[in-house]
């Protein structure tokens, strides 16, 4: 590998004449020569990343064999063939993904019904936002409530058993999970809670909380390291506070 047979090949990846599998295996074969033929930061923006994508790599790669051919003011006619294929490639992708999140939906909605009797205003915001890789668990058993409140040693309210019967777990990407497998002790300022999943209200990763004896749902901004009440009982929270914010996705 010397400077002009590089030349020769940037050349023919700026101007369309390479393809995703040609462009890897020549790249695959020549990295350590590369290395060596480059400065660092040429090298890096040269190098083909590793995505699920087919064409976003060469197109990735002629963007940096650009900047290379230019800095060596050698001529050439950049090609738009990668940038289209990715965006043809791109386009294909979401409206799979749209598809499936369609699919998801409708099943969501036949395996649920009395989650839409009982919680219409959320279960209605919840099947429009909801994503393929959201989760919807089937429904706990009396027995493993009870197991979990024995590993606890915290009786759950009557609304929150009333929903782990209804679904053990619901996880949504756009921020708000419920739990029953995962709720755990938490001690926040010298007062024991119970964390019931989590809320992204104000920042990631804010919590969802209970306290024993109470219906009461609170809320920790852990920005602020702040424990905030944020409404009466977990019917209040899915219909009302939960649902406007899905809505709002």
């Amino acid at each position: 590998m010397n400077k002009e047979s590089l030349t020769a090949k940037l050349l023919d990846l700026v101007e369309g004449r390479e393809t995703p599998e040609t462009w890897r295996s020549w790249w695959d074969e020549h990295e350590s020569e590369l290395e060596t033929l480059l400065s660092r930061g040429e090298f890096l923006k040269l190098k083909p990343c590793r995505h699920g994508f087919q064409w976003v790599p060469v197109f990735g790669s002629q963007k940096g064999a650009i900047a290379i051919l230019e800095k060596g003011g050698i001529a050439f006619e950049a090609s738009n063939l990668y940038q289209e294929r990715y965006l043809a490639e791109l386009d294909t992708f979401c409206k799979e993904q749209k598809k499936v999140q369609r699919e998801k939906q409708k099943e969501f909605k036949a395996n649920n019904p009395e989650l839409f009797d009982r919680y219409p205003k959320f279960s209605k915001a919840l099947a429009k936002v909801l994503d393929p890789s959201d989760e919807i668990k089937p429904a706990a058993t009396e027995e493993q409530i009870w197991n979990q409140e024995s590993v606890l040693d915290f009786t759950l309210p009557s609304q929150v058993r009333a929903l782990f019967l209804l679904t053990a777990g619901i996880q949504v990407s756009t921020g708000v999970t419920l739990s029953l497998s995962r709720m755990f002790d938490l001690t926040i300022h010298g007062e024991r809670y119970c964390v019931l999943g989590e809320f992204w209200k104000e920042a990631d990763g804010d919590l969802l909380l209970l306290r024993p004896g109470e219906e009461t749902i609170w809320y920790y901004a852990h920005e602020q390291d702040k424990v905030k009440r944020l409404c009466n009982d977990m019917t209040e929270l899915l219909e009302k506070k939960l649902a406007r914010y899905l809505n709002e996705q």
